[in-house]
């Protein structure tokens, strides 16, 4: 187990140079790269991941590092647009950003750059639709999209360019933390939170039953929480993504289980999840961006138990079963009984949300939708979960189960709409009843992204739209 006090360096590659930064593993990695090792490129947008400004490369996926704390790049490569330019020669995908003109302010390019790298290095096929899908999650929109659509498109053939005069040499050597706010006067030691990495869950166990510990896992509510609460600043961090047992995606049986560290990256290149339930695919891809959904994971969104939760209403209307664990053993917790009222859930102190088991029926069809402002990096303004068995030869839909996200404290299920449902063949008739018995069901509150009217009458929409497209 590794335990990261304020007085232990953290070691990891940056662009093939070893490091050693010293101060809390809880210490942002942009912070680490900009202040530490004076890698200045990597730029600050929002501080809360939704930008992209800050994109870097974590072992060659996208991430944004103004969410990731350094303690979980131990042992890890990291790439930043300093490391794109080699041997004086411009990478690639820079050299297409100058011919094409697609250059942002410098701000955005960098992280633009970045998840443009990434995308070539994954050597998917270059198409209009994928490149729009890969600067999703980079927000900027001063000018020149279309001409950053072509540059992308144009690297894919093109070589390195040699840059008269060669490149200015980025700075390697550490300058130590004393432009840190968080430095201890007199003293080059940095305060900050403690931060363990168990690899076993006993290590985690045992870590927890001191009370002082919050697990941490993607990072992505928690680090913003931790920037906007002064009072939590010193808590510490457990990393729980060094624990095998918490990984993985497997079928057990007539399950399929997904570990609490899975990431939406993960479920969306699962071939296991595509083939057994296609509707998680679909919900993870409309999970923020790239850079996000590489780092978010199921059992963080569960735990996180917001409202507007994208997981909820899915693990709610397939009545998915969630295992946690404690140093008392497992117990398994049906999703009905799980979120116990406003970000809050059934969870014990000390216990751990270990994976989620949804019950698989060939069956059963689902169906989802997520309303938001935009496609990419939105939060649900609606979410719908939708399921039912047809047997063999029948239209009738049977053990239907509809849940709702994002109109109360918790993801709830609509019984009303269930019944009208229940028994009957899928007609536009039966759909516009169904959607008019949903309004029983709901009672949502004005809040700060959509009034509760609007909330109503999308919820009855949106179900009724799914009705629909399932009939064909």
């Amino acid at each position: 187990m590794t335990i990261i006090a304020p007085s232990r360096a953290t070691h990891f590659m940056v662009n093939g140079n070893p490091v050693d930064v010293a101060g809390p593993g809880g210490l942002r990695l942009l912070d680490a790269l900009r202040i530490d090792l004076g890698l200045t490129g990597t730029k600050e947008g929002c501080g809360e991941g939704e930008c992209g400004a800050c994109t870097v490369l974590v072992d060659g996926m996208p991430v944004v590092s103004c969410l990731i704390p350094v303690g979980q790049v131990e042992g890890r490569d990291v790439r930043t647009v300093e490391g794109l330019a080699e041997d004086g020669r411009l990478d690639p995908i820079q050299a297409a950003f100058v011919d094409s003109g697609g250059v942002q302010c410098g701000i955005c390019t960098p992280g633009i750059l970045m998840s443009a790298r990434a995308f070539l290095d994954s050597g998917a096929e270059p198409t209009d639709a994928a490149i729009r899908e890969v600067i999703a999650g980079n927000l900027c929109r001063c000018t020149g999209y279309m001409k950053i659509i072509d540059a992308i498109a144009r690297a894919a053939t093109t070589a390195p360019r040699e840059v008269r005069g060669g490149l200015p040499q980025v700075q390697r050597e550490l300058p130590g933390p004393a432009t840190r706010p968080n430095v201890e006067p007199g003293s080059d030691v940095r305060v900050g939170p403690a931060f363990a990495r168990p690899t076993t869950l006993g290590e985690a166990y045992a870590l927890l039953a001191e009370g002082s510990w919050r697990p941490i896992a993607g990072g992505t509510d928690i680090m913003v929480q931790l920037a906007d609460d002064p009072a939590a600043a010193d808590t510490a961090l457990l990393d729980l993504t060094g624990i095998e047992e918490l990984r993985g995606i497997r079928v057990d049986g007539d399950r399929l289980v997904i570990g609490a560290t899975a990431t939406y990256g993960d479920m969306r290149r699962s071939a296991l999840v595509a083939a057994h339930l296609p509707a998680l695919v679909e919900m993870s891809e409309v999970f923020g961006a790239t850079q996000l959904q590489n780092m978010a994971t199921l059992g963080g969104n569960v735990v996180n138990a917001s409202p507007a939760g994208d997981s909820l209403p899915l693990i709610l209307a397939t009545e998915a079963v969630l295992v946690a664990g404690g140093a008392g053993g497992e117990r398994a917790i049906p999703a009905a009984a799980f979120f116990t009222g406003y970000r809050t859930t059934a969870l014990r102190p000390g216990e751990l949300l270990l994976r989620i088991e949804f019950p698989l029926d060939a069956r059963r069809q689902l169906r989802y939708r997520k309303i938001g402002t935009r496609r990419a990096l939105a939060l649900a303004k609606v979410a719908l979960a939708v399921t039912w068995r047809q047997a063999d030869g029948s239209a009738a839909w049977h053990d239907v189960r509809i849940a709702v996200g994002t109109v109360t404290d918790v993801p709830i299920r609509a019984p009303s709409a269930e019944a009208v449902l229940e028994g009957a063949v899928a007609s536009p008739d039966v759909a516009d009843r169904a959607a008019a018995a949903i309004l029983l069901d709901i009672h949502p509150r004005d809040g700060l992204r959509s009034t509760a009217a609007y909330r109503r009458s999308a919820t009855s929409r949106v179900l009724r739209r799914m009705i629909l497209d399932a009939m064909g």
